[in-house]
């Protein structure tokens, strides 16, 4: 690797130390919930970082670095402008905290142990942001390579690196306020963002934003790099978590009846979810024919089986957070059985 792509890499791993240590002090103050829940990202970030670099080193893929030029240059110089600036944002926090307890107006957002309909709304919508992911592999990757025609080289792995680095820095920024926001959540400058987390959210558990962000994070270095059955099954899971989880909470809110166990859960909810989990993999995968052209079975099966995946986990109702399973375990198996398989 080059000088760049290490202290990338090593700006992540240290990235995956600081969720270590929000994990350990989670289990110190007997948080067993976000214990799980942050030990499973932190390791999940660090693997799959790991077996990306020894996938890209010892079997001589077409990507020989961990994020290739132009993309290195532009990671380290958000990092060197970002981390100033969210200073800033936290300075002008501090400032405003002084200004408020010299005035006694303390203002404290009321938390939420269920979301109002409106903000799980809000929380929901924010998840269709992944679906540009789909737009960056299969069409900005290739207008893009128009502007730097003197890289040369297969559009797929430009496309990879595009990806890689748009989701690299979305995760160091959402990880360094999320950072912040636990460890010093009164100089957190986002408080506003508080009102779309729940209750068991606002203390040591990383927010879900993190969760979704690490889980496409580690599927697009683990199986993008698979040319080009990687980036289809990565959009197609993508997809299929998103439109399953997204219709599963507001069937289960607005029309949901009958609860699964003693959880918030609907089995209403449950049905929705998997059928339109189901549907939207057929969807992609028919977009995306002309990039991977699965079997008419294949077309079928491999969204079937998405689709079993997502209900299993919904059904369970596990400590670890659905953005982070959904995602992971989905572009997984769906990995392995469209190599295996089909």
């Amino acid at each position: 690797m080059n000088a760049l792509s290490i202290i990338i890499v090593c700006y992540l791993y240290l990235y995956g130390l600081f969720i270590l240590y929000i994990t350990y002090l989670a289990r110190k103050k007997r948080d067993i919930g976000a214990f799980i829940n942050n030990l499973v990202n932190a390791l999940i970030l660090i693997v799959s970082i790991t077996i990306n670099l020894v996938l890209i080193n010892i079997f001589n893929l077409p990507s020989r670095e961990f994020i290739e030029f132009p993309f290195n240059i532009l990671t380290v110089t958000f990092i060197i402008f970002f981390l100033p600036l969210f200073y800033l944002f936290i300075s002008r926090e501090k400032h405003r905290i002084k200004i408020r307890k010299k005035s006694n107006n303390n203002i404290k957002l009321q938390p939420f142990t269920e979301l109002p309909l409106k903000y799980d709304i809000y929380r929901k919508l924010t998840h269709f942001v992944v679906l540009g992911i789909i737009f960056f592999y299969f069409t900005l990757g290739f207008l893009l390579q128009n502007l730097f025609v003197y890289i040369g080289g297969d559009i797929m792995i430009f496309s990879q690196n595009l990806v890689v680095f748009l989701v690299v820095i979305s995760l160091i920024g959402l990880l360094t306020a999320d950072i912040v926001r636990i460890l010093t959540p009164e100089f957190y400058p986002l408080k506003q963002v508080n009102q779309i987390l729940r209750e068991k959210e606002l203390h040591m558990r990383l927010g879900p934003h993190i969760s979704m962000s690490i889980g496409c994070f580690s599927i697009i270095l683990l199986y993008g790099i698979i040319q080009p059955i990687g980036p289809v099954i990565i959009c197609t899971s993508m997809a299929m978590s998103i439109f399953g989880d997204v219709t599963a909470n507001l069937v289960g809110r607005t029309i949901g009846r009958r609860k699964i166990r003693k959880t918030n859960k609907t089995y209403e909810g449950l049905i929705g979810g998997i059928i339109a989990a189901f549907l939207s993999g057929v969807i992609v995968l028919f977009i995306l024919r002309n990039y991977y052209r699965f079997s008419v079975p294949g077309l079928f099966l491999i969204p079937f089986i998405g689709m079993m995946i997502i209900g299993i986990i919904d059904y369970l109702d596990l400590e670890i957070d659905d953005n982070l399973t959904f995602n992971f375990c989905i572009s997984t198996i769906l990995f392995f059985t469209s190599i295996s398989i089909l």
